[in-house]
């Protein structure tokens, strides 16, 4: 089966045209669990490798150009995924479903984009953020203070003074499983300000259970609640991912349409097998 693999600041996802169900076909045919069909995809080695797959499919409302379905890396589906997203408008632009300007269909409601740079850099306006409040956590008999919000998906916000040294794997998964946040857990984000404009960012995405490169919805919950806290008192907001890379963050005064802009990479286009599911 045909698959394009892009990424989004070190974000990586496999992309799927899905408009004729061939995905349903393949997994019939192996009689395949679409939740093995992901994890097997995306885990390394034996598979692609990704932080998680995504299928284009065609859309509910005509007015929009298509839907996607989301996976995490183990399976899971995600309401929204800021930096899936950007690579889901290019995947989408270089197919012929969608110009310069697109609608499409998401469980966190209907996205809003605009293709830049012929699909290099994509921006995008995610659904109003809600649910802002502050919280303070006991872990492992510690108290962290923090900022919760929901930018399409749960997030928590922590700043700290010294980003490089954060234990983000250990401090993050025990986070992300707080009984606060229960049932369905949060990603967490730890930041530090460098300027009235910019802050770096490390993230523990729910779903994939490990730090990832980039978030684009953590990218954005992290540059909303520094402008709240007065921490960066301009916009738009640079974030500066682990990967190395630059997303920009803008909003208007009461936060009620936001922005996320950034590259985007087309990594390898291919096929994979029916031998890759022989093992699992």
């Amino acid at each position: 089966m045909e698959f394009t693999k892009l990424q989004g600041s070190g974000n990586d996802f496999i992309l799927i045209d899905n408009r004729d169900h061939k995905v349903e076909e393949f997994l019939q045919r192996l009689r395949l669990d679409i939740k093995d069909f992901v994890v097997g995809l995306c885990r390394p080695h034996r598979g692609i490798g990704a932080d998680g797959l995504i299928l284009i499919e065609g859309p509910e409302n005509r007015e929009n150009h298509f839907k996607w379905r989301f996976f995490n890396a183990d399976g899971s589906v995600a309401e929204m995924c800021g930096n899936g997203s950007r690579c889901a408008v290019r995947f989408a632009y270089e197919k012929g479903i969608v110009d310069q300007e697109v609608r499409f269909e998401t469980l966190a409601g209907i996205i809003r984009a605009w293709v830049l740079e012929d699909g290099k850099r994509v921006r995008v306006q995610l659904t109003k953020p809600y649910g802002y409040r502050e919280v303070e956590l006991e872990v492992d008999g510690d108290l962290i203070s923090g900022s919760f919000i929901n930018t399409g998906v749960p997030h928590f916000v922590a700043v700290v003074e010294n980003l490089d040294k954060v234990d983000v794997k250990k401090l993050g998964r025990a986070i992300r499983f707080h009984k606060e946040f229960e049932p369905k857990g949060t990603n967490v984000n730890f930041i530090e300000p460098i300027s009235t404009k910019a802050l770096k960012i490390r993230t523990y995405e729910r779903g994939v259970e490990a730090e990832t490169f980039a978030c684009g919805t953590g990218a954005t919950a992290s540059a909303l609640v520094a402008y709240l806290k007065g921490l960066v008192r301009e916009k738009p907001v640079e974030v500066y991912t682990k990967g190395g890379e630059l997303l920009r963050i803008d909003f208007d005064h009461n936060m009620e349409e936001v922005f996320l802009e950034g590259g985007v990479c087309k990594v390898f286009e291919g096929f994979f097998t029916e031998e890759a599911f022989c093992m699992r």
